[in-house]
């Protein structure tokens, strides 16, 4: 599964817990072993034995949705403005310089991957993903091993079953060569390896009921219109509010308060109202019209390539 979290490196010695960092630029990251500490399920010690001296794990730090939940309602009965989604909740969370407030978000990690290793000690990916097994590391739920597309693609309509029921988000899956060998032999393009590749999956769509649009003034003064749904569960998370982008936009796809709409997760991430189902629309739907003025500071408005 392609994981949708914070790719983060860990390193051990001898089996040892010694730091943690994000992955950066690919060259440099930030060290965040502070915050990595106390995520529940992270090993500080690998069980078993034939440790090397030196191993970089490579892995996700995620935000499962139940507790991204119990965070925002907190939040809500607060009175205070609720997170956008896990992911960026998690990685705002392991760059917190209080490791005491970072400790009361219940992040979690899995880890899959393998980097630095002396000495070198496995050949093949699946050798390293049952050391890992061995290791009691919390990784992947499940993995195949595909000799043929028609295998891959198998693989890949499993995952998308199975996906569902995994408690951290996922988008895709991730396709590699076994052998490690074979991996280093192909390399890597300017961003990416080559003896990887994802496959993404649609985002996922449900339908509700828009029942109201109000406006949003942005950080930049930008006047933004956001559909009030109907709450309804898509991608891990409960979704009352949506992106309408601007006037243009609403015109465009005929979106009316009283509509009932298909709303889906741009990236998984941003939800937006992707069309309006017109069978069902009533007689006493009408186009919805910005008002003349802005709602904080009842200036006049004005509009710009689409935007207000």
């Amino acid at each position: 599964p392609k994981i949708d979290g914070i790719a983060v490196s860990l390193t051990y010695e001898r089996g040892r817990f010694i730091r943690a960092t994000t992955r950066g630029n690919g060259i440099e990251g930030d060290d965040i072993t502070r915050n990595v500490l106390s995520i529940q399920n992270l090993p500080h010690n690998l069980a078993g034995n034939r440790h090397p001296d030196i191993i970089e794990i490579r892995g996700e730090i995620y935000m499962s949705n139940e507790e991204f939940q119990r965070i925002n309602q907190i939040r809500e009965n607060a009175g205070t403005t609720l997170y956008a989604n896990p992911r960026n909740l998690a990685a705002g969370t392991v760059k917190l310089l209080d490791p005491e407030e970072s400790a009361k978000r219940r992040l979690q990690i899995v880890l899959y991957g393998l980097g630095f290793c002396d000495p070198k000690t496995f050949r093949h990916q699946l050798e390293f993903h049952q050391a890992l097994l061995d290791w009691k590391v919390p990784t992947l739920e499940h993995f195949w091993k595909c000799a043929s597309l028609e295998e891959v693609w198998s693989a890949v309509e499993k995952l998308d079953g199975l996906r569902r029921t995994y408690e951290y988000e996922t988008d895709g899956a991730v396709i590699k060569l076994d052998s490690l060998s074979a991996q280093e032999e192909v390399g890597f393009t300017a961003k990416a390896p080559r003896w990887a590749i994802a496959f993404k999956y649609a985002a996922e769509q449900k339908e509700t009921l828009l029942q109201d649009i109000t406006l949003q003034v942005g950080r930049t003064g930008v006047v933004a219109p956001v559909a009030e749904l109907e709450p309804v569960q898509l991608a891990g998370t409960t979704v009352s509010r949506a992106t309408l982008h601007n006037q243009d936009e609403i015109r465009r796809k005929d979106i009316r308060i009283g509509d009932h709409v298909i709303v889906e997760k741009a990236g998984e991430i941003i939800p937006q109202v992707i069309r309006v189902v017109m069978e069902k629309r009533g007689n006493d739907a009408i186009p919805y019209e910005f008002p003349p003025e802005c709602p904080a500071c009842g200036s006049q408005l004005d509009r710009l390539k689409g935007d207000v």
